[in-house]
């Protein structure tokens, strides 16, 4: 049901974005028309290009501006003269290879944002199949966690766990210094938890090894954290046995 909501929105909302694009393109047309040459009333076509950034076809800006240079040409010959036809043929002329450009720049960043989401994509597959925790958090909070994180913290789905701070599920006495690595993963340091004592969703208190580093997440910085729960054999001598609440 929320997939399909998710769709049914993605899809109002390109509808919204070529019908704001076709009427702005018609009524910037049509004023470059019944005005003379001397007015630029043509550099208004850089707003519907860069509204084909949100269309999900990849060349889109290219095609755009292809067909605002047509126009552009036509109205070229139907405005009214005030100017030199060389100085306003000139002046178009400009224009077009700025048209041109954007639309290159706007087509290598959706490519760039179609390659961040194949990454994100892949990402995800290989840590769901991961035996370690994986989880992201990003601005205090959980967005992502793998079957292994949950199965960690004993959730019985990825609600329980997403929304929540990582430090909330720390032990209280070790917050600090983990609040102290995480400030740092965020700064591009890689940090490694030796050993720490989780609180599971159960209450009880388990030692685990971690990793931390700093990753981009749906276009923001996040931290990403790998937690493998200690073996008997592993925990350092000088800890204190874990006992249940």
């Amino acid at each position: 049901m929320a997939a399909f909501t998710t769709t049914r929105m993605r899809q109002e909302n390109f509808l919204k974005i070529i019908m704001f694009i076709v009427i702005s393109t018609i009524l910037i047309f049509y004023a470059d028309i019944i005005t003379p040459l001397g007015f630029a009333v043509w550099i208004l076509y850089f707003i519907p290009l860069v509204l084909t950034l949100y269309l999900e076809w990849k060349f889109a800006p290219i095609a755009s501006a292809g067909f605002f240079l047509l126009l552009l040409a036509i109205s070229y010959f139907f405005s009214p003269r005030d100017i030199s036809e060389l100085f306003a043929l000139i002046n178009r002329l400009f224009f077009s290879a700025m048209l041109i450009v954007t639309a290159i720049l706007i087509t290598r960043y959706k490519q760039s944002i179609e390659d961040l989401q194949k990454s994100e994509r892949k990402y995800r597959y290989l840590t769901d199949w991961s035996p370690d925790a994986i989880m992201v958090q990003q601005e205090g909070k959980i967005v992502y966690t793998n079957p292994a994180g949950q199965r960690l913290f004993w959730a019985s789905t990825n609600e329980e766990l997403l929304g929540r701070n990582i430090l909330n599920l720390i032990s209280p006495d070790e917050k600090e210094n983990i609040s102290q690595k995480l400030d740092q993963a965020l700064l591009g340091e890689k940090m490694q938890i030796l050993q720490t004592n989780l609180v599971r969703l159960d209450g009880r208190r388990i030692p685990v090894e971690g990793w931390l580093g700093e990753i981009i997440w749906e276009g923001k910085n996040a931290v990403q954290i790998i937690l493998r729960e200690l073996s008997e054999a592993k925990l350092c001598p000088s800890s204190s046995p874990v006992t249940e609440p």
